[in-house]
């Protein structure tokens, strides 16, 4: 019921006086423009003698400075504003619709609706399609006259009135928003400083009470965030995160990763990540140089410190007042200031193997380590070590490479992977095996995160996969005690037989590089597989902080030549396989790899039931079909990003990191499309659209008679 009174006094020229008349003698005007939902005040003199709707001035609008937000003590039905106009005869009529009182009713019953309901009623409104003008007494009960219809000028005019309007409603509703946003932020910032993670009985801070980390100076070091795992190194990460939030400017920009992937709300920690990114890349830009982020943590970090990165520069176009609108490529930053400035990656070593922080040059143990064993006040020499880390890693000076990131991706001409993902579940111990229909099986459950995309160190299928499955249930809480763990547990695969989940070796695994067959090899129909236990690539040179490959070569190649190591940007596969006689006939801890070019598939046959583990970065998952026809795993190079060497970087192990290319960060591809391909891979992965693709339910489990672990009892 929105009201137009189109007073008739001459003397008021203000529309606003309208307000303040106990009873003007006024033209009531009853409009079906509910939609605009408004009460405005309008101070603009509206009129002329010839009784029309339109402004004073010949051809004038509705202006923005003449619309302002205020109350009225009229009556408020969605509320257009009272009108004034003077008129010749001054005498008054009663401008009414047709169907306004129908529409009253309509409004009325609307309110008791939800909104969506609400939306959909007004939808078809035209706000002057059964609007006519017509002679009468308000007081009067005679059905008043029909007198006229609305001139165009004033269907003009009041439009131009709605759209004025309406602008200012949705600018101070943004403005709002934004209040709000900020006021959300600034809670977050809070929380963020004051926060810690401790765990009882978990000694102090090894670095000291009093630690600091070495003063930034800015516009000389380099931007620099950071996302740290408190709970890797037996707690080290939440010792450096202690530090950093007493240390200005560190104290907002290094990240509890945990924290950053559970809140994830509006206003939230990933839009604090998000808002110091944009920071750090144009200061980064002022100085000349590109930002950079620790990852702290164990192998797996790296991966999921990258997930997080497009996951804060993702778009968000129903949030475009804060900084999320699309740039066209499906994120915030277009793909130049991607190029130019997506964060280099350093790695904190705080896991157990460590092989990215040690491939990278910033060592296999967590800053401090060695020096809190050699030195009897040791807590001043961990927290120098960590200080001279961390001014490593901020200093203009370090090296930027390139590095290859390949990720699992459905093969060409599909759209999904035809495989599903499980996790292994069971007892603590040495075997996980548990009695199923008078076998000794392996139980299954749903994964859970992280979901394979982007696979930054290697991958393999078959032994390992299914020791580091193993492992997962097993973790312990120090570095030492870990690699113990995967002894043990290597150890029970080798004298326990072979469940009926796994085919013996690596029989019923196909592997193509490209077009050209790899695994079994020299096999022309495919078979062969069971004499293997290992297949898969390496893009570092390190595995479980002992092992690297090298091309292969005949015996005397091996003790008489430099081989070529496993290089991580040079667009190869380092593939290997392995016997378990491979250890006899290749001594030493070194691969035989060959280099080929990116494109994996692995083709699995095993049948119903049975599938493969496989592991990427140290996590490991269980892929089967639910119907039990062939799947396949398909890894292709999807990423090309920046990384910053350390100080210890070994050009001995992992070869010259100059691989003749600009350092720059870019989508993967043969072709634009398959680099479109791959962005809207990454798009969907941090969207969380991967999960229902690749895990799989309860149900697809029971399908592929897959034992199951019991539902827990309510």
């Amino acid at each position: 019921d929105l009201k137009l009174d189109i007073c008739s006094n001459p003397s008021i020229t203000d529309i606003s006086q309208c307000w303040h008349l106990a009873k003007p003698r006024a033209i009531e005007l009853s409009l079906d423009l509910r939609c605009l939902d408004l009460v405005p005040h309008c101070t603009a003199p509206m009129g002329n003698s010839e009784g029309s709707l339109q402004p004073c001035c010949p051809g004038a609008g509705v202006d923005a400075g003449d619309v302002a937000m205020a109350g009225s003590p009229s009556r408020q039905q969605g509320g257009l504003p009272t009108l004034l106009q003077d008129r010749k005869d001054q005498s008054c009529r009663s401008l009414r619709s047709r169907d306004a009182q129908r529409q009253i009713s309509k409004a009325e019953d609307a309110k008791e609706k939800p909104d969506a309901e609400q939306d959909t009623s007004m939808a078809g409104i035209d706000s002057f399609a059964d609007l006519i003008a017509m002679a009468g007494d308000d007081s009067s009960d005679e059905e008043p006259l029909v007198c006229r219809k609305f001139t165009s000028q004033e269907e003009v005019l009041l439009r131009q009135f709605k759209r004025r309007w309406t602008a200012q409603k949705m600018k101070t509703e943004r403005q709002k928003r934004i209040e709000e946003w900020e006021g959300l932020l600034d809670q977050t910032r809070a929380q963020m400083k004051m926060h810690s993670v401790r765990l009882e009985g978990v000694a102090a801070n090894r670095y000291g009470v009093d630690a600091r980390l070495p003063q930034f100076e800015v516009g000389t070091h380099v931007p620099t965030l950071a996302l740290i795992n408190p709970f890797s190194g037996a707690m080290v990460g939440s010792d450096i995160l202690s530090i950093a939030r007493k240390t200005p400017y560190y104290q907002d920009r290094f990240f509890n990763i945990i924290d950053v992937v559970k809140d994830q709300r509006r206003g939230g920690l990933l839009d604090i990540l998000r808002i110091e990114l944009c920071k750090a890349k144009d200061e980064a830009k002022a100085i000349g140089v590109r930002p950079r982020i620790i990852s702290g943590g164990g192998d797996g970090t790296a991966s999921f410190t990258l997930f997080m990165i497009f996951a804060a520069l993702r778009a968000d176009d129903s949030r475009e007042d804060e900084g999320l609108t699309d740039s066209g490529n499906g994120f915030i930053w277009s793909d130049e200031e991607m190029a130019e400035s997506f964060p280099a990656l350093a790695q904190m070593p705080l896991g157990s193997a460590n092989d990215f922080g040690h491939t990278l040059g910033w060592g296999q143990k967590y800053p401090g380590d060695l020096e809190s064993r050699r030195h009897f006040d040791w807590r001043k020499h961990a927290l120098s070590a960590l200080q001279s880390w961390i001014s490593a890693v901020i200093s203009p000076e370090s090296r930027v490479a390139n590095f290859d990131v390949f990720g699992i991706v459905p093969e060409e001409g599909s759209e999904t992977c035809d495989f599903k993902l499980c996790e292994l579940t069971g007892q603590r111990g040495m075997n996980p095996k548990k009695q199923v229909d008078g076998k000794s099986q392996l139980v299954m459950k749903q994964a859970g995160l992280p979901v394979p995309l982007f696979a930054c160190l290697y991958f393999s299928a078959g032994f390992g996969a299914y020791m580091t499955a193993r492992f997962q249930m097993n973790r312990r809480k120090s570095p030492i005690r870990n690699k113990l763990e995967y002894a043990r547990q290597a150890a029970g695969i080798l004298v326990e037989s072979v469940p009926p989940q796994l085919s013996i070796g690596l029989e019923n695994v196909q592997i193509l590089c490209g077009t050209e067959p790899y695994f079994p090899p020299r096999s022309a129909d495919g078979s062969g597989g069971h004499r293997y236990r290992e297949v898969g690539f390496l893009n570092i040179n390190w595995q479980a902080g002992m092992v690297n490959g090298a091309e292969r070569a005949p015996l005397c190649g091996r003790l008489c030549s430099t081989r070529e190591p496993a290089k991580f940007n040079d667009g190869k596969m380092d593939m290997y396989r392995l016997k378990m006689a491979s250890v006899l006939k290749n001594p030493g801890l070194k691969y035989q790899t060959d280099k080929r070019d990116e494109g994996l598939t692995l083709r699995y046959t095993g049948g119903r039931g049975t599938g493969i583990f496989f592991q990427w970065d140290g996590e490991s998952r269980f892929a089967f079909s639910p119907s039990g026809k062939p799947f396949h795993i398909h890894i292709r190079k999807i990423l090309n990003i920046p990384v910053v060497l350390g100080p210890q970087y070994s050009a001995k192990i992992t070869g010259d990191p100059d691989n003749g290319h600009p350092v720059s960060f870019s989508f993967a591809g043969n072709n634009e499309q398959e680099r479109q391909q791959f962005r809207q891979r990454i798009v969907q992965g941090v969207c969380g659209e991967l999960n229902a693709e690749l895990l799989a339910s309860r149900a697809d489990l029971c399908a592929a008679g897959v034992p199951v672990e019991p539902l827990a009892e309510a």
